[in-house]
């Protein structure tokens, strides 16, 4: 079988400007994530988070609600325009403590930001793998000792065309959490998701204090 090569940056930007401007966009939903919340309420975190694929700014307005600095990453531009619209709404104090910075999350433009929580909802399973082990570096180098890192992801299916770039590689394989992110981050739980499309699940990671 011959190995898929990585889309250039500009035509995975090109393919998510399409799907924001012209849809569907069903991941969109408006609505922070139970498990989020959960997080949220259990773990006292203070300081920075990051949101990888950050889309609209959803989870960035709430994180940013919690009191958190919170910066969304997201390489659509129709994306991050409604997410700045969506932050210009918000009072004062909470639209200070966000941010919104459009990159690709295999190469951000900053490290070592000591991230408090950094949050990836259904972004890293649709990384092309050569470019997975980039992303993870991303995630320790800018996660705090003692950091948390949540991370919602598809397992690997056979049949995940998705619009103008086969996305056959979309999608985890069993154990590729631990392999791309330990022994630098620590498992501490792993939660079976409700993923219509294929099974799913929540990882919590954590960087050693």
């Amino acid at each position: 079988m011959t190995k898929q090569s990585s889309p250039s940056i500009e035509a995975l930007r090109q393919r998510w400007n399409n799907r924001y401007q012209d849809g569907p966009t069903p991941w969109d939903t408006g609505i922070t994530p139970p498990e989020v919340v959960d997080f949220g309420r259990a773990v006292a975190a203070t300081g920075r988070t990051l949101d990888l694929g950050c889309g609209t700014g959803t989870n960035v307005h709430y994180l940013a609600r919690l009191g958190l600095t919170a910066v969304g990453v997201e390489l659509a531009g129709p994306a991050l325009v409604r997410a700045h619209v969506r932050r210009a709404q918000v009072d004062a104090e909470v639209r200070a403590r966000m941010a919104f910075v459009q990159a690709d999350v295999s190469t951000l433009p900053f490290h070592g930001l000591d991230a408090a929580y950094i949050l990836d909802i259904g972004c890293f399973h649709a990384v092309h793998p050569d470019r997975r082990d980039a992303y993870a570096a991303q995630v320790t180098g800018n996660l705090a000792p003692g950091g948390y890192y949540q991370l919602y992801a598809f397992d690997r299916i056979t049949d995940t065309r998705d619009g103008d770039l086969d996305q056959g590689w979309r999608g985890l394989r069993p154990g590729e959490v631990e392999q791309r992110f330990t022994p630098a981050l620590r498992i501490v739980e792993l939660i079976e998701g409700a993923g219509d499309r294929a099974p799913s699940r929540w990882y919590l990671l954590q960087h050693p204090a």
